[in-house]
């Protein structure tokens, strides 16, 4: 062949080449408005042809579906793919961007996303009572859901997250002192893509609270005014049984909800911590995360640390926990401040990485009240439930 002839095919034979090797990623959005529904989306991104100035338009498939085809090399195996879909290439989506991870191997893909475009709070309501059958009473539950849950009526949610003492969390009416404020935290957490959406379910706590919130009888919690041990505690699995088996069943078919062990948190304060991270890591095969703020480790002489983490074999990955404790008051207990540090050193020695699966918050000058969980609860919010990549598949 002559060398006119090489310079031909060469580049010719490379782009065969490239294309033998080329696959694509159908992306997917699906939206249902409970109001006006759109004409026209598109895609804005960062690779595989899209730009953040113009947008690639969706074809419409059905009249709340669009999707795009976007071919892809050999070269993009792995690599992540943002993209954010808007209304007539002019109205962003709201929160983050989507992250898309292309598969290792150059396949033919597809992803589903679900946007939302207007709301940017959610809202609450409690949605009646509920008696249990384990402890002989009966307790109010409060469900918050997210900004798209009211707007885009095809999207379901696996961020689950069981709060206990819910009367605390949202209103003022109801509240112990102040209420935690959880919807403004997760609204403006959520809009501003800095955490995933996410159903809470808040459960009222009883007169039996003491007891419903431990898991171990404590001989000596408190003394009364003659210096004598005062005991008491114990049906703390009992109440992890009414949440499991009775308040889940219940509320699941209520909500748009898909509860995975992955992504059910269990969250809570003072012996709500306590109970959170024991049920945690009692049992994994139903909660995949823990949430515990200002815990009570310090309980039947620590008992949490001393004999849970020692005896129950530690919990199958992915499995994550957030602990934290103020300073302040009363001294020298400093808000189970020692404490947790024993219990984050245990979980430590038992092989979880900070930052990693273990999330600790030290609060400085901080007390053992609502006011100060409810200032921080952007906290645990942002380390249980990051943005996380989906998988294209």
């Amino acid at each position: 062949m002559k060398l006119s002839s090489l310079s031909v095919a060469l580049p010719l034979l490379l782009s065969l080449l490239a294309l033998a090797n080329a696959a694509s990623l159908t992306v997917e959005v699906h939206y249902k408005s409970n109001t006006l529904q759109p004409d026209n989306i598109s895609l804005r991104g960062n690779r595989l042809g899209l730009n953040w100035t113009t947008g690639e338009a969706m074809v419409a498939t059905s009249a709340t579906s669009w999707k795009v085809v976007l071919p892809f090399a050999a070269s993009d195996v792995g690599r992540l793919v943002e993209m954010k879909p808007l209304i007539e290439d002019r109205s962003w989506s709201i929160g983050s961007n989507f992250l898309v991870r292309l598969p290792k191997n150059a396949e033919d893909v597809n992803v589903d996303i679900y946007p939302w475009f207007h709301r940017t709070t959610g809202q609450y309501r409690v949605i009646g009572s509920i008696a249990s059958p384990q402890l002989n009473n009966t307790r109010q539950v409060v469900v918050y859901t997210p900004p798209s849950y009211e707007e885009n009526l095809l999207k379901t949610y696996d961020n689950v997250i069981i709060m206990h003492d819910g009367q605390n969390l949202f209103n003022a009416s109801t509240a112990f002192s102040v209420p935690w404020d959880c919807q403004v935290t997760i609204n403006a957490l959520v809009s501003s893509g800095q955490m995933e959406e996410a159903i809470v379910v808040g459960v009222y706590n009883t007169p039996a609270r003491l007891d419903e919130y431990t898991y171990s009888y404590d001989p000596c919690y408190t003394t009364d005014i003659r210096g004598n041990c005062v005991g008491g505690g114990g049906d703390g699995d009992l109440y992890l049984d009414f949440l499991i088996d009775t308040l889940l069943p219940w509320v699941e078919p209520q909500f748009r909800m898909h509860v995975t062990r992955e992504r059910l948190g269990i969250v809570g304060s003072s012996l709500g911590g306590l109970i959170s991270c024991y049920g945690a890591w009692t049992r994994p095969s139903v909660f995949g995360k823990g949430g515990c703020m200002s815990s009570s480790f310090w309980w039947n002489t620590e008992d949490f640390d001393k004999t849970i983490l020692k005896n129950y074999p530690r919990p199958p990955s992915p499995e994550s926990f957030y602990v934290d404790s103020g300073t302040c008051c009363p001294n020298p207990i400093g808000d189970d401040h020692y404490q947790t540090l024993r219990v984050v050193d245990s979980m430590q020695n038992l092989g979880f990485v900070m930052d990693k699966d273990l999330f600790y918050y030290l609060d400085e000058g901080a007390s053992h009240n609502e006011l100060y969980w409810g200032l921080r609860f952007h906290y645990p919010m942002t380390a249980l439930y990051p943005i996380t990549e989906i998988l294209a598949k």
